[in-house]
């Protein structure tokens, strides 16, 4: 696994020119830090996010799987810098591993994802994911993701 020796600043990173996904179904509002190894990425919940109204009304919450979906944007955001890639990978969540839900993350909340890869085995990435609230520090959920880089990230044709 590649790491950086050089400190990158996070504050020029633009997850919308990074990932290919578009809203409403990019998560990675910006990049908080990163130190070779893990990147910890931030999404700040509003209240007009398009899945609150149906999940629930009158108490909305975020789904678990978009929080999945959550740590495997920022998983991709943390191969690409790890990569030194200059275009966004296309990437493929194959598996999710042991993922646990400690707590809701509701509308007004900003959620962190601190991510690290832990397997590489060919084109297949395992990263360890704990998603916390950025205010108090609240664990909202933790799990591992396996997913795909189609010849090292490049579209399908």
């Amino acid at each position: 696994m590649l790491t950086l020796k050089e400190k990158i600043d996070v504050t020029k990173l633009q997850p919308r020119k990074m990932l290919l996904q578009t809203p409403p179904f990019l998560f990675v509002d910006r990049v908080v830090d990163f130190d070779g190894e893990t990147i910890t990425c931030s999404k700040y919940l509003s209240h007009n996010e398009p899945f609150f109204p149906g999940h629930f009304p009158e108490q909305p919450i975020m789904p678990g799987v978009l929080i999945i979906e959550f740590a495997a944007q920022a998983s991709l955001l943390l191969t690409m810098i790890q990569k030194n890639a200059t275009e966004p990978l296309m990437g493929y969540l194959v598996k999710t591993k042991d993922f646990t839900f400690y707590s809701v993350a509701e509308a007004g909340c900003e959620l962190e994802a601190k991510v690290k890869i832990v397997e590489q085995i060919g084109a297949y990435y395992t990263a360890q994911a704990t998603i916390k609230r950025a205010d108090d520090r609240k664990k909202i959920a933790k799990g591992q993701l396996v997913f795909y880089l189609n010849k090292e990230g490049q579209e399908s044709s």
